[in-house]
């Protein structure tokens, strides 16, 4: 018996495309059973009433409804829901026009209205099904109030007759609540383990990117060695997300101090592998290579991202500032070269954009050697480094970029200023701008007083 449900309940479970089917299909199964075992029960029930006339109905209306599984056994999946959501529209209609209006049986259409909400995904196909159902139940009460029933049911058997459909509307009524219910709890229960396996997963993620996170920081040049160097300095680095493509980096070699600062393609974990194979190329020129001109070191890393990740067209690379500093007798001389980010010096009140070369360290439109640049260094002079970050960041009143005229104006307005204060307030400006907006970018400011 166990084994005949069961392949009742499950028929056509196979030609399901997904899962929401395969529910239909299964509660279309079960549905079906249960008005054919109530059929049984109402020509059970009818000679103990002396309502002979039903059994007119009850074995027909058990065969249609049984037929429903039947179809989806055959894999009649998509006629089948039409057939089981139109079907009742007729036998209802035919118990209406057989037995008087105080029988109820017109209230059953409540109930198969619901029906096509929990069949069919189409809107248009519910409703129109929907109000097949209302219209029915209007035709047949006005039939059955301007027209006499072509069965007379006594009261007192009218009053059983009720109940027994009242049961009935309610058995129906009940399938297609809990369907819902059944469905909105699996779906809870679905959504609340694909937010266990998520947090787990980004708790793995964030656990690799912040242990990544320290690799990088370890790279990125240390405060105290750049103290040795830059006694009047302050370094301003704010990552867009953990860690960054943009970095600043030193080192020493041969007596010459080394400064970068870059920003390499992307941002986040992408920016960071570029962040980690530009350092690895700029040490390789310096410290292997024993190349000391700043453009000669960008010329190299550019040949060497070329011929490692460019192969196929890709443009990664870096835009960014290597600087070199020499002292000859007391007087400070910085050598540099600039791809696409351009040096401020502020001298004398004033604020000068020096040189740079309008191309990437990397794959661009330019395939020339990078220019050398040299500065003078005089007392007073400050010196500043950045990406492309803090001028490219949108906010404000309006929501528009910040723009480099007016982050030249802030250095400018705040070079005379210690350096931990300048930081401070470039920070503070900077996140005022950017008020509830999201950082676009990495930004990076190196600010050197001489």
């Amino acid at each position: 018996m166990k084994s005949a449900f069961y392949k009742i309940f499950n028929a056509g479970i196979g030609f399901a495309k997904d899962p929401k089917e395969l529910k239909v299909i299964v509660l279309m199964n079960r549905m079906a059973f249960i008005m054919t075992i109530m059929m049984f029960v109402f020509g059970v029930l009818s000679p103990i009433m002396h309502l002979y006339d039903i059994l007119y109905f009850t074995f027909p209306f058990a065969v249609a409804f049984i037929l429903a599984p039947y179809f989806n056994h055959l894999g009649w999946i998509r006629f089948n829901k039409y057939y089981f959501t139109l079907i009742p529209i007729p036998l209802i209609c035919i118990l209406c026009w057989y037995n008087s209006i105080i029988l109820g049986d017109r209230f059953f259409f409540f109930a198969t209205a619901t029906i096509p909400v929990i069949v069919f995904r189409s809107k248009i196909t519910i409703f129109i099904i929907f109000y097949l159902n209302i219209i029915a139940f209007f035709t047949m009460s006005w039939y059955q109030n301007n027209y006499e029933p072509y069965v007379e049911v006594p009261p007192n058997l009218a009053v059983q007759y009720w109940c027994a459909c009242l049961f009935a509307i309610f058995s129906i009524l009940y399938f297609v609540v809990r369907y819902f219910k059944q469905g909105s709890e699996d779906y809870e229960k679905e959504i609340e383990t694909k937010n266990e396996e998520i947090s787990a997963k980004n708790k793995e993620i964030l656990d690799s990117i912040n242990y990544a996170k320290k690799i990088q920081s370890a790279l990125l040049a240390h405060n105290d060695f750049l103290e040795q160097h830059l006694p009047e300095h302050f370094v301003l680095f704010k990552p867009k997300d953990i860690v960054s493509g943009d970095f600043y980096w030193a080192t020493e070699h041969n007596g010459n101090f080394y400064l970068a600062v870059c920003d390499s393609t992307g941002h986040g974990v992408p920016g960071a592998f570029m962040c980690l194979l530009n350092i690895g190329f700029l040490n390789e020129a310096i410290k292997e290579k024993n190349i000391s001109s700043p453009a000669a070191i960008f010329d190299h890393v550019r040949k060497r991202l070329i011929a490692d990740i460019s192969k196929e067209g890709q443009q990664d690379g870096m835009d960014g500032i290597l600087l070199k500093a020499q002292s000859n007798n007391g007087q400070l001389t910085i050598q540099y070269a600039s791809a696409n980010n351009a040096p401020v010096l502020i001298r004398n009140n004033e604020a000068l954009t020096l040189g740079t070369d309008k191309m990437p360290v990397g794959k661009g439109l330019k395939d020339e050697a990078f220019k050398l640049h040299t500065i003078d260094v005089q007392p007073g002079d400050a010196l500043y480094l950045y990406t492309d970050g803090f001028a490219d960041q949108f906010g404000g009143p309006k929501g528009k970029k910040f723009k480099y005229k007016a982050l030249n104006e802030l250095l400018l307005a705040n070079h005379k200023r210690k350096m931990a204060k300048q930081k401070q307030i470039f920070d503070s400006t900077f996140e005022n701008w950017r008020g509830h907006l999201e950082q676009v970018d990495d930004v990076c400011v190196i600010g050197i007083l001489f």
